[in-house]
Formats: structure tokens, sequence, C-alpha cells
């Protein structure tokens, strides 16, 4: 599948930047204007999100996994600094499994997921069905993943475009989020790693101590689950100081 994306940045190092569920590639706009004096940044839309088409792909988290991989194989990445958010996050360490990339970092994605995180899919598992789905959709993702701060027209925006997927891509994530095992990629991943969450961590952090050989632990204890987007800054400096130009 041809994927749409962007690359810029004069860095000698690539940085492989991979969305969320139901995002795009213009979510890392900001954090690519920072560090492109230290990588060589591509940011990619997944089937299915911003300007990719769904097309007959099925969605899956294996598949998406595969997409980035392959990606990351056409253009010459395999050495590259893989940069994932939320759902994205989780997808950068299966690949990372099959690559062997030079680090991850994870922004907050739930690989291994919390309790409360896998609960809360559950429960919008059971909404789908229902006819105003949307709309206990869009107030969950607004009281979840955005601070009281960050709740504004960029915050609306973003829900809105994740309201707005493919039925697939909307019920895949909640319906198979349960079943992905971190025994079967972390402990296969012989890259640094590193797990950066939000004000409240999406993922496990001491289970996923247990099964990663190098893993690092940072939270920006005054950020929502966007960190890319409300906090730039942080993103940049720390992949900057963790995984510095050659």
């Amino acid at each position: 599948m041809r994927l749409r994306h962007k690359i810029s940045g004069r860095g000698n190092r690539p940085l492989l930047c991979v969305h969320g569920w139901g995002c795009r590639k213009e979510q890392f706009d900001d954090v690519a204007g920072r560090v492109g004096g230290h990588y060589r940044v591509y940011q990619l839309d997944l089937p299915g999100h911003g300007e990719t088409p769904l097309g007959d792909f099925v969605p899956t988290f294996a598949n998406f996994a595969n997409v980035v991989i392959a990606f990351a194989h056409e253009h010459g990445l395999n050495d590259a600094v893989l940069l994932g958010h939320s759902m994205g996050g989780a997808l950068a360490l299966m690949a990372a499994a099959e690559m062997q990339p030079r680090a991850v970092v994870n922004l907050d994605g739930s690989f291994p997921a919390a309790a409360r995180v896998l609960a809360a899919q559950e429960t919008i598992l059971g909404w789908l069905s229902l006819p105003d789905a949307c709309i206990r959709l869009a107030k969950a993702l607004r009281e979840t993943y955005f601070l009281p701060a960050e709740r504004g027209p960029q915050c609306d925006e973003i829900i809105r475009e994740m309201c707005a997927m493919p039925e697939s891509v909307l019920r895949f994530l909640p319906e198979q989020i349960g079943s992905l095992r971190p025994e079967k990629y972390l402990p296969r991943i012989a890259a640094p790693v590193w797990y950066v969450g939000a004000a409240s961590p999406r993922f496990a952090p001491e289970e996923a101590r247990c099964w990663v050989n190098d893993f690092h632990f940072v939270q920006f204890p005054d950020t929502g689950h966007f960190l890319h987007i409300f906090a730039p800054e942080q993103v940049a400096g720390r992949l900057k100081e963790l995984a510095p130009p050659v």
C-alpha cells in the first residue's frame, strides 16, 4: 500500500513518526520543526487515516505494524528512531521487534495497557451499536485525552476527526486492544525504549519494565494524552537528549 507521507529536516538520522488512532501525520509538524536540524523526519498517514485511503485494508494491530515495517524498509529506515503516539506507540513497539531500530519513543501508547484503559475501551465497544455512539465517544475523548486547559478549538478538531473514522477503523481498537500480548513483542526489542507518559499514563510502566530490556520512563505531568501537540518543546527536547544525532 502506498502511504501518503511527508519528509522534512536536514539531519543525518531518520526519525519515523507514527500517529495514533483516528489521527494524522500533520500532528507531528511542531515536533518535526523543532528537531529538523537533528533528524530527517518521516511522517506517514496509516491506512484509513489522513490522506491515505482505507481501500481493502483490514485494520488489525498486526496489519498496521506490518505497514510501518514495510514503509521503513521501502525508505531505508531500518536504523531510524521510531516515535509513536498512542496507537502509534504500540505499533512502533511491535515494529521494533522486527526492525531493530536505533531507539523507540512511545508517547503514551497503551502497550501494555493500564487496567483502566482496557475497561474504557470495553465501554466504548459497547457504545458503538448505539445511535448516539459518536456523541458518547466525543465526550469521553474530551474528558480522558485532554486536560481542562487543552480543551479548545484544537481539541475539538482532533475529536471531530477521530469520530469521523471509517467504521472498521473505529471498531478495531476497542475490539482488539485486549488481545495485545507484550510478551510476544517487547522482549525482542534490543534498542533502548522510552515510555513517555502524560499526566495519567495510559500504559502500565511497571509491567513494561518487566518485558523491555533497555527500559526508560519519563512523565510530563502537566500534559494530556496529546503530548506532541500540547508539549512539543518537551517532546523535541527528549528526542534530542535521548536519541542525539550521530
